[in-house]
């Protein structure tokens, strides 16, 4: 039986963004794992019909009501596994990935649903690639995630031909009134306080760009590995600090866009799950927020410095990070409307390295996470210790691809100079 419930803030954002640009497609998310192994396809199949009686987001759709707008949980929407073969093609994967960044740019009504698409693509006769298509109304990476591993657990036991074992119930309508009694208590006001103290003044935004917007949604990314030793280095200096590492390369970035800009004064975006609790962070659904991250550059302090005050920031991030961004951004004072607000965006993303379909390992690939305003610089932590991915994605209208490539040299020379 449908029901509906309220929007998240973070849902509520993003939808008004669609309605605003109708035609924009950065607010799709895709990506896809690549399992090295035999797949069945019925049972595979199998597996996405029980996550989808189990998730809430992936049968929502949206519609205003009398009540206001609200997300309609239906009972099982309108959908089919695509199955394709490039088994025969000259480049298998490269055949593959044009079609999923063709899918990836598909639209997806929002009123009607579902809001989600998947394929099982055949690449060789023993690897596949499961793509996922979703729209950011519904889930967000961390979601996303979760949806992935739990379909990667089902898969499995069926294989096995095992019962399929069973997972703490998860409720979106509880995720979503733990976000209203936040929103309407003293937390939510305490939030507010801190973040307008933090930011007093509307900041002068460090970019790297060298061009004046021109309305794209559009990308572009360059990407590069950081090799296994290079990493261990950047260990080496957080252990030292007594810092989580991830400091080390956020305080990288800022230093890269200080030598760059000049400015002292760096604010960051620093994307975080805003899940503060079991229930959120065991449940998909579309939650997440950018927490601004304000680090000062003082070249006679050195890079330490930087180091330590990224720690402290992250921690205040982490700490207040429920408190809506695009709320925010309304009450800092003398900002002038449409004008950015942060500087690039600092993600870093852990791989979980147990997920296996049937014992067969899977390694995920990320094809577009969302809107880049300006720049958003992906580090994806393999627990293998193989080294890190970078990734630079930047606005289309404000980057060449060159100018990319060339920063992300830059910024790499930065991080192994690190010690």
């Amino acid at each position: 039986m449908a029901y509906q419930l309220e929007l998240s803030a973070a849902q509520l954002s993003v939808w008004v963004a669609q309605q605003l640009n109708p035609l924009d497609r950065s607010l799709n998310i895709a990506g896809y794992g690549a399992i090295d192994g035999p797949i069945d396809g019925a049972q595979f199949h199998a597996a996405l019909r029980t996550v989808l009686s189990e998730v809430d987001a992936l049968r929502a759709r949206f519609e205003l009501t009398g009540e206001g707008l609200r997300q309609v949980i239906t009972d099982s929407p309108d959908w089919s596994l695509t199955e394709l073969d490039f088994s025969d093609s000259a480049d298998p994967l490269a055949a593959a990935e044009q079609w999923m960044r063709a899918d990836a740019a598909a639209e997806f009504d929002l009123a009607a649903g579902p809001l989600f698409r998947w394929a099982l693509i055949k690449v060789e006769p023993a690897r596949y690639l499961w793509y996922q298509a979703m729209h950011h109304v519904i889930v967000d990476g961390f979601g996303l995630s979760l949806i992935t591993s739990r379909v990667a657990d089902v898969y499995t036991d069926l294989a096995a031909g095992v019962p399929v074992r069973e997972q703490p119930p998860i409720s979106l309508a509880e995720v979503i009134d733990e976000y209203t009694r936040y929103a309407a208590g003293p937390d939510f006001a305490a939030d507010r306080e801190f973040w307008l103290a933090r930011l007093p003044d509307p900041p002068r935004v460090a970019t790297l760009a060298s061009r004046e917007p021109s309305g794209t949604s559009a990308f572009i990314r360059e990407s590069t590995r950081i090799a296994a030793a290079d990493v261990d280095r950047l260990r080496a200096v957080a252990r030292r600090l007594r810092v989580p590492w991830y400091s080390v390369v956020i305080a990288g970035v800022a230093i890269y866009l200080h030598r760059v800009t000049g400015l002292r004064d760096i604010v960051l975006g620093l994307p975080v799950a805003a899940r503060p609790s079991p229930v959120a962070r065991r449940t998909p659904a579309m939650l997440t927020n950018v927490a601004p991250m304000c680090l000062t550059v003082d070249p006679v302090l050195g890079f330490d410095a930087v180091v330590a005050a990224a720690a402290t920031e992250l921690m205040a991030a982490y700490e207040r990070q429920r408190y809506p961004y695009e709320l925010l951004v309304r009450e800092l004072p003398g900002l002038p409307p449409g004008r950015r607000q942060l500087g690039p965006e600092v993600n870093v993303i852990a791989f979980n390295g147990s997920l296996t379909f049937g014992g067969h390992p899977s390694t995920p690939y990320n094809l577009c996470a969302g809107p880049v305003e300006d720049m958003s610089i992906n580090i994806y932590d393999r627990p293998d210790r193989s080294g890190l991915l970078i990734e630079f994605d930047g606005n289309a209208g404000l980057y060449r691809p060159e100018e990319l490539r060339s920063h992300l040299d830059d910024f790499v020379a930065l991080l192994r100079s690190a010690e």
